[in-house]
């Protein structure tokens, strides 16, 4: 069947209003060009301005597209300050280094800079191309934010309902009820994620959401189920349980692809800052690319370029074996960072089958432990950063291994679900402002739930 999940991005005008240090009538002027270091031509880039208190300066130009402390330039822009001394950080997407540096604006300055930008790798090349799937944010600016953001327009003529963004939502018109029109992704932490699961209408979950930011987390769960701080810890705490939920999800045997967005609109992310890449081949279309996420030919990232490849195949490849056999598959890498990467992990089954340092994958030339199956299955990659503030890293879409045409259901991440229903029907009877036939309505709906993974346990083939 045809996938019809279409974006999520609403492209209209943003409620969240940052808190800028304005900048009052300009003592002098500095004209910026940014420019591709290799071949010299122009690009779109975004630029972090801050004045010597550590402010953000807001600039109050047109056609900058400024927000949230950030703005950017289209290839060359004039910048009116104060005179006084400002740092910079110039960002061009991942695939270029960052730039950083200051300089100081004396009364009646006019001087110009040119900052050349390098790139470290091209994944458009290779194929892959990338889109945020949650924005919020003024039509007008997106062209020169996609450019400068290397990001992709990938609209059509429906768009995907992010569920779970108020998680203590039942579906509903206003947060998208699944129907045959439109796919829906969900938080992994949001109440109703059995429902939906059951539903069998939910077409990819978000493992990187609004909650990660660029400079730190939201510490929180919001009205989701919260994860226990004494197991999931400090700031990478929401970002591990969203995994941790995402892999039992993987273990019932439901193939549900991950997906990414950055909240940029309801938050000061800049737009891009946590990303999905689909795999779409030699040629981009909006329709390729929802075919490819369709089909799981996917990685998300909130820093590290990851593009495994096994046997050839992109994430999303399901390897058949039979009753007597076994399969060894080796994992082919291609890992770009420009921060940096800790250690990279092969998940099996939802647990680490191999942590394996940078300093030892190179030096054993990119290769990676062989993953061995003699029954059914899945895996993926991801890469770790060190990351005091955020947990940033960047994960392969899984491939899964069926034996005989099964796949792996496991007893535990079913009862995994089961009691997340026990705990969302026992929140349904204490929510105030409900009345009798809401109430009814909401514990209805865990109750065809329950059937479905009660159901799905009958068939369990793992512990």
């Amino acid at each position: 069947m045809r996938l019809c999940f279409r974006i999520a991005v609403i492209w209209l005008v943003s409620t969240w209003v940052p808190t800028l240090h304005a900048a009052p009538r300009a003592e002098g002027q500095l004209e910026i060009e940014i420019v591709d270091k290799a071949t010299g031509v122009p690009i779109a880039a975004r630029i972090h301005l801050k004045n010597t208190r550590r402010r953000p300066v807001k600039l109050n130009v047109a056609g900058t597209a400024e927000f949230g402390g950030h703005f950017y330039i289209d290839e060359r822009l004039t910048l009116p300050l104060r005179r006084g001394q400002f740092t910079f950080e110039i960002d061009a997407g991942p695939e270029y280094l960052t730039q950083s540096g200051h300089f100081e604006i004396d009364r009646h300055a006019d001087d110009a800079k040119r900052i050349e930008m390098k790139r470290f790798t091209d994944l458009a090349k290779e194929g892959w191309y990338a889109a945020d799937l949650d924005l919020s944010r003024l039509k007008r600016d997106m062209p020169l934010i996609l450019r400068a953001e290397a990001l992709n327009d990938v609209r059509t003529s429906d768009f995907a309902t992010l569920l779970g963004l108020d998680p203590s939502a039942a579906p509903s018109p206003q947060h998208g009820s699944p129907d045959n029109s439109v796919t829906i992704a969900a938080v992994p932490y949001a109440w109703n994620l059995p429902v939906w699961l059951a539903s069998g209408k939910l077409d990819a979950i978000q493992l990187i959401n609004r909650h990660a930011l660029r400079e730190g987390v939201v510490d929180n769960e919001d009205d989701g189920r919260p994860r226990d701080k004494s197991l999931f810890p400090g700031p990478s705490g929401n970002g591990r349980w969203s995994a941790t939920v995402y892999y039992h999800v993987l273990n019932c045997g439901l193939r549900i692809p991950p997906v990414a967005g950055s909240g940029s609109g309801t938050n000061d992310n800049p737009v891009g800052t946590n990303r999905v890449y689909v795999h779409c081949g030699n040629e981009f279309t909006p329709e390729r690319w929802w075919e490819g996420l369709e089909e799981g030919r996917v990685f998300v990232t909130n820093g590290p370029l990851l593009r495994p490849a096994v046997d050839g195949q992109p994430p999303g490849y399901v390897f058949p074996i039979d009753s007597n056999e076994n399969l060894s598959l080796e994992i082919g890498l291609i890992l770009a960072t420009r921060v940096p990467v800790e250690y990279l992990e092969i998940i099996k089954d939802g647990e680490v089958y191999a942590d394996v340092r940078l300093a030892e994958w190179t030096k054993k030339k990119g290769r990676l432990p062989p993953v061995d199956f003699d029954k059914s299955g899945w895996f993926l990659v991801r890469a770790v950063t060190n990351n005091p503030m955020t947990y940033q890293f960047a994960s392969s879409g899984p491939y899964y291994v069926e034996k005989d045409g099964l796949p792996r259901i496991s007893r535990r991440s079913v009862h995994f679900f089961i009691d997340w229903i026990d705990a969302a029907e026992a929140r349904i009877r204490e929510l105030p402002k409900l009345d009798d036939a809401q109430r009814k309505s909401l514990l209805a709906e865990q109750a065809s739930a329950r059937e479905f993974f009660q159901q799905l346990l009958t068939t369990a083939n793992a512990d």
